[in-house]
């Protein structure tokens, strides 16, 4: 199992491709957008009731983080919310190891680089119950218009 960070949403999200063959490479230059990449989450109902997910990789720079929020804007115009997940991916979970969850609500003009470099940067293992030690945190950060 893996550490994995997803958006969700009610509406279909867009499959994005980098141009080169290096997705996670930075160009200092700037020329192409290949900052990161999106691809079809399947498994997205595991954590949430929103029906379509996309996996984001990224390489974790400021840049790659601005093009992840022009990604989420367009995005956040065909839906009330965009959540964005940072998580253990596994199959199924026992009741007590169930992950202790971590949501926020922040509306997109107070979305910053910071907030999804936070995300990204959550330690998953952090045992947050002393009672379950085992148990996993896993993050929602829930995007609303405004």
């Amino acid at each position: 199992m893996s550490v994995c960070t997803f958006l969700a949403s009610d509406v279909p999200l867009e499959e994005w491709r980098p141009s080169q063959d290096d997705p996670l490479s930075v160009n200092l230059d700037g020329g192409e957008d290949n900052c990161f990449f999106s691809y079809p989450f399947s498994e997205v109902r595991t954590y949430t009731s929103k029906p379509f997910g996309v996996v984001l990789s990224w390489n974790g720079s400021e840049r790659s983080a601005r093009k992840i929020m022009e990604y989420i804007k367009m995005a956040i115009q065909k839906s009330d919310s965009i959540e964005l997940w940072h998580v253990w991916l596994t199959d199924y979970y026992e009741f007590e190891d169930r992950p202790f969850l971590h949501q926020k609500v922040l509306a997109f003009s107070q979305l910053s680089p910071a907030h999804l470099q936070a995300l990204e940067d959550a330690e998953i293992w952090n045992t947050p119950d002393k009672q379950y030690p085992n148990r996993p945190s896993f993050y929602c950060l829930t995007i609303t218009r405004e």
